[in-house]
């Protein structure tokens, strides 16, 4: 409960509180107010439909269709979404930095302008006549509408905003699908034979004609996105006369994505300015890509083959035996946490996260060469103890994978054999990727970091 002799200060407080928040509201309002006056056109920037530059001669037509912006003159083609956003943007906020009322059209340059911006939204439209730059080059001449008696000045950065030149405002993008809603990828390098990989509803990928054939899907998605991505750095040619000097004619390379809509086609040829010449089938303009598009397929393709030791999930796994033969570790999951013992019954905890880094970087490794292909253990070897083993079984003891180490090549590849299910495979290991897993087993063996202790102070001190 307050005290009575407080209740005359609660009141003042709070009127002064109330008049500050009218003050505040109303102060608000006034620089609303002023801001909406000194604004050249009082139109939002979604209503704006139409959009037109003139440079001379020049005149440049863009026109807003179900939403999606496009060039109608002098070209006819998809515009950048994001310059014609900017531009749009700039038009609906625009402020005069000056009114400086009559003057000659021919002495701020506006007889002959640089730039002249018209639009049109329901009900209105508006135009903007640019003309020379000021002193100092911080703004530029103009005049609203027709009203060439009335001058102003604009902001540089306005003017910039709008001058926008042709190869500015078309769309960049390459390829136009959802990497996620993609069907088939097709895809040609030179005169190898042509790669077609479908996608099933499942997900996964597959190489038709080659079924057995493991894909990693990771991969193969990587590549989309990396497509997907991939954007226009220069316009080379609109109509060429001939495709040869691009490397195009015939195409060093071919990618064709095939979704639910139309499939995309794009021909790849010469590199160029950090990219390759390309164009979109059948008839697209000549390009730069600002990527190396055919260099990126071509090696996808040479690591398409899943060569994964273990292609299992970590969350199957409820119990892990490792290390050396005669000496090995076990880990049994219980909640939050592994509880692990050693071969002398040692016993110790780590943290979930801890292990699921070593199975992580299991997932990692990769055969230096396909199993098919991979040297076989000669028999002695075969008949050895493994000089290392590490096995993953699931919550009732059934083994769901096992690698064994049998032996070193001269080259220091980790000759393994392992075994997923019914399946038994031998192969090369690279060694260093082989050591950073082992290293990252054996970190598990060491207790986990506590809290630093407080260093004890001598005596005397």
């Amino acid at each position: 409960m307050i005290p009575r002799r407080l209740l005359p200060y609660l009141i003042l407080f709070l009127a002064l509180l109330g008049l500050y928040a009218g003050l505040s509201w109303r102060q608000s309002r006034q620089e609303t107010a002023k801001t909406e006056a000194k604004k050249i056109f009082q139109v939002k920037q979604g209503d704006i439909g139409e959009l037109v530059l003139k440079r001379g001669k020049e005149e440049i037509r863009l026109a807003k269709k179900d939403g999606e912006w496009w060039l109608t003159k002098p070209l006819k083609m998809r515009a950048d979404p994001a310059m014609v956003d900017a531009m749009l943007s700039t038009l609906a906020s625009m402020q005069k930095e000056r009114d400086l009322g009559e003057g000659d059209l021919k002495t701020f340059g506006l007889d002959k302008p640089a730039l002249v911006v018209e639009f049109a939204a329901p009900g209105k439209g508006g135009r903007l006549v640019i003309g020379n730059a000021t002193p100092g080059n911080l703004g530029y001449y103009a005049y609203r509408d027709q009203d060439s008696r009335h001058l102003l000045t604009i902001n540089s950065g306005n003017k910039s905003s709008l001058d926008r030149p042709l190869a500015d405002l078309r769309d960049k993008t390459i390829f136009a699908y959802v990497p996620a809603k993609v069907k088939s990828l097709q895809i040609k390098i030179g005169t190898a034979a042509p790669v077609q990989l479908e996608k099933a509803a499942s997900g996964s990928w597959s190489w038709k004609g080659r079924e057995k054939f493991p894909v990693r899907e990771d991969r193969v998605e990587e590549l989309l996105r990396f497509l997907q991505t991939s954007k226009v750095k220069e316009f080379v040619s609109d109509a060429p006369k001939k495709l040869a000097p691009f490397g195009l004619a015939p195409a060093m390379g071919e990618v064709e994505v095939i979704q639910e809509k139309k499939p995309e086609k794009l021909l790849l040829g010469a590199k160029a300015k950090g990219g390759d010449y390309a164009r979109k089938a059948p008839d697209g303009p000549v390009v730069v890509t600002d990527k190396d598009l055919l260099a990126q397929i071509a090696k996808t393709l040479t690591t398409l083959e899943d060569r994964r030791v273990w292609r299992g999930q970590a969350a199957a796994v409820q119990k892990v035996v490792w290390g050396p033969t005669d000496k090995p570790w076990t880990a049994v999951k219980e909640k939050d946490f592994w509880k692990i013992t050693g071969p002398d019954k040692q016993e110790l905890k780590q943290p979930a996260v801890r292990l699921e880094v070593g199975l992580w970087k299991l997932q990692a490794l990769e055969l230096a060469r396909p199993a098919a292909s991979a040297k076989k253990p000669q028999a002695k070897t075969s008949s050895a103890k493994p000089a290392y083993v590490l096995e993953l079984l699931d919550g009732s003891g059934k083994s769901l994978f096992r690698l064994e180490e049998l032996g070193r090549e001269k080259s220091q590849e980790v000759l393994v054999r392992v075994k997923a299910g019914d399946q038994t495979d031998t192969g090369l290991l690279p060694p260093a990727a082989y050591q950073e897993w082992q290293k990252e087993m054996a970190r598990l063996a060491s207790p986990p970091p506590g809290p630093e202790t407080a260093p004890q102070k001598k005596s005397g001190q």
